[in-house]
């Protein structure tokens, strides 16, 4: 079922819901951290791909306790299936390289809200 799909039945239910996204679990397993650096830029360039081709929402790095970076992250995905997003997320060059595993997970937007402030007079932008 595509994530188009399971909207309709939810709305046929009664259950308006959300947008429907697939996230990305991301995670170091065995690879050291200084590899995972090494492909950082890569893999950036990947994201911001793929960002500007819309099928991004958000991604990120998980921060731990005393909030430093031990290699794990979260991409949320703007596409129509789990197939898709696994398909997609395979070509990341932390997983194609074996440097990260990963889990795809569907998920769906439905309380929240995003705040955008534009500074015209600074050029800035600032969201929470």
């Amino acid at each position: 079922m595509t994530a188009t799909d399971a909207r309709k039945e939810l709305a046929q239910q009664g259950h308006p819901g959300g947008p429907i996204y697939f996230a990305c679990f991301t995670r170091r397993g065995d690879a050291s951290l200084t590899d995972i650096e090494g492909a950082f830029p890569e893999h950036k360039q990947w994201v911001a791909d793929q960002e500007a081709a819309g099928r991004i929402l958000v991604a990120g790095p998980f921060l731990t306790d005393d909030l430093s970076w031990d290699g794990d992250g979260l991409i949320v995905f703007r596409l129509d299936s789990a197939d898709q997003a696994e398909h997609l997320a395979r070509q990341d060059p932390m997983h194609a390289q074996g440097l990260r595993t990963f889990q795809i997970v569907a998920w769906q937007l439905n309380e929240g809200s995003l705040r955008i402030d534009l500074t015209f007079s600074k050029g800035g932008f600032d969201f929470a």
